[in-house]
């Protein structure tokens, strides 16, 4: 569905038409799972998030502005209620603070590095929320920067940076632990 048919199809729900907000609960409910459920451990947690975003949507759809599109905007709401609730918890991740210079093709190679992919997992799941989401959304989920910038409300411009530090923690984190 393009995204204008999107915005008619949110019309009509603002219009009364409720039953047709499904029809985003079905086509993006698994991708939005998909991204939470790498930001929190249990699968229970996720669906309920998940559940709470889809509800806070339908709740603020008259502020959907069409700038984005709905997967974008939901995407956004599903990313600041996880990141809420995991502050609310205080977790402790790695620090990027003191990293040493380390030049990137060394980062490259072990990060690319198949045999370690079980280590780099490991080391993905340790990072802030908002790197493991950048991460997801730039490398498994292969989103166009505009998205993430959305999404994560941040400069389209600070991602490449904040990838390249990310993938330098991971790199430091694989080698060194994750004293990061």
């Amino acid at each position: 569905m393009q995204q204008t048919d999107e915005q008619r199809l949110i019309a009509r729900v603002l219009d009364g038409h409720a039953e047709d907000y499904g029809y985003f609960l079905e086509h993006y409910g698994q991708k939005v799972f998909s991204l939470v459920s790498r930001l929190v451990p249990s699968q229970q947690d996720a669906e309920e998030l998940v559940q709470d975003a889809f509800v806070r949507a339908y709740n603020r759809l008259e502020t959907f502005d069409g700038r984005s599109s709905f997967y974008t905007w939901i995407c956004r709401i599903a990313y600041n209620v996880t990141v809420s609730r995991l502050r609310r918890r205080r977790m402790a991740y790695a620090s990027i603070d003191s990293l040493p210079a380390l030049p990137d093709d060394v980062v490259d190679d072990a990060l690319g590095d198949e045999t370690r992919i079980d280590d780099l997992r490991r080391a993905i799941a340790q990072l802030a929320p908002d790197e493991q989401t950048l991460v997801t959304l730039y490398y498994y989920d292969n989103r166009p920067m505009a998205d993430i910038a959305y999404i994560l409300d941040i400069k389209a411009g600070t991602i490449a940076t904040r990838l390249h530090r990310i993938r330098r923690k991971l790199y430091l984190m694989m080698n060194h632990g994750n004293n990061t």
